[in-house]
């Protein structure tokens, strides 16, 4: 059985964007003066694209390779479902959705299956996406066809440490273990250390829309 919701970046989302943020949120206005907020990674695929683009690098924004079961590729995984367009989608891009199956293992972790898709030129150390202040921009939608079990934990979107030791944040749905106090059918935010700080209910039937600000100057 595939699982999934419909996607923009990784295990399970469509139009991911991380942009550059000046200090104090100052937006630029349309038309004037330079862009403050310039996006560094844009995950949005083309209107013309297809799922095997996502398999070699020279045609993915994507890593090509990682993470996802040894036996898969990319074109396996992704699907293009027949949708209304997301909140930064336009007539060049459309959404896109990432499955995952009982072939979903990565290397050796046997425990849960993994489809993460990972942004050309987003390294460990020197990545331009961890520097200042970043804003990951994500739209997600719920595919009725290959419909969650949020009896699983599922980890949607997040952002990990340089040296794998934690995440900066974790965007998740479903019931999350060792914490059954927390609604399973939300969309929730946890914190570096794994406590949530905000929740909103899954709508099954519209677009959600989501905007995440990491400061890398504050400890």
């Amino acid at each position: 059985m595939h699982h999934a919701t419909i996607l923009g970046l990784a295990l399970s989302l469509a139009t991911t964007l991380v942009e550059g943020r000046p200090p104090h949120h100052v937006h630029a206005v349309a038309g004037l003066g330079t862009v403050k907020c310039p996006i560094i990674f844009d995950g949005r695929v083309s209107k013309t694209a297809v799922n095997t683009d996502f398999d070699s690098y020279g045609t993915s924004k994507f890593n090509a390779e990682y993470v996802k079961g040894k036996e898969l590729k990319w074109s396996d995984i992704i699907k293009f479902p027949e949708v209304t367009s997301a909140r930064f989608d336009n007539d060049t891009h459309k959404p896109f959705e990432v499955t995952i199956s009982d072939k979903s293992i990565f290397q050796t972790q046997n425990g849960f299956r993994r489809a993460g898709l990972q942004f050309q030129g987003d390294t460990n150390t020197g990545s331009p996406g961890s520097t200042g202040v970043k804003t990951i921009h994500f739209s997600l939608k719920w595919d009725a066809q290959r419909a969650l079990n949020l009896s699983h934990e599922y980890l949607l979107v997040w952002h990990e440490a340089a040296d794998y030791s934690a995440n900066q944040f974790n965007f998740e749905a479903g019931a999350i273990l060792g914490q059954s106090s927390l609604a399973k059918d939300t969309y929730k935010v946890l914190n570096r250390q794994n406590k949530q700080v905000w929740s909103t209910p899954i709508d099954k039937t519209a677009w959600q829309n989501f905007a995440i600000t990491l400061d890398f100057g504050k400890k």
